[in-house]
């Protein structure tokens, strides 16, 4: 039965091309599953053998401690400028966003304001 070595949701396309190039060097045969059109089906990297799973996991795991070493942590200035990046580059998005956002807090406080 095959099984799950990595999840690709959420995963930049140069580490998951990063991880297919560290099984295929590694002669590990694998397959790939998509998220599908509407993103319910599970993404990911699937081997067959329950062995190579293992192996491969082992080498997934030392990859994702060695990006974890060399990364360095995020500030709270660098999520304001990348919020303030993806609201200039998607203007409506965060529109209707901040109309969503003030619309729940409307929902919720109107029975206080009675």
């Amino acid at each position: 039965m095959a099984q799950l070595v990595f999840r690709l949701k959420n995963v930049p396309d140069e580490e998951a091309d990063d991880i297919r190039g560290l099984l295929a060097e590694h002669e590990i045969e694998f397959y790939e599953t998509s998220a599908g059109r509407w993103q319910i089906s599970m993404a990911g990297i699937w081997v067959k053998d329950k062995e190579q799973a293992a192996k491969a996991r082992e080498l997934i795991a030392a990859d994702q401690a060695q990006r974890a070493a060399a990364a360095r942590p995020i500030t709270g200035l660098d999520w304001l400028r990348g919020t303030l990046a993806h609201a200039r580059e998607n203007p409506v998005e965060f529109l209707f966003t901040l109309l969503a956002i003030a619309m729940v807090l409307g929902l919720s406080l109107f029975p206080f304001w009675l």
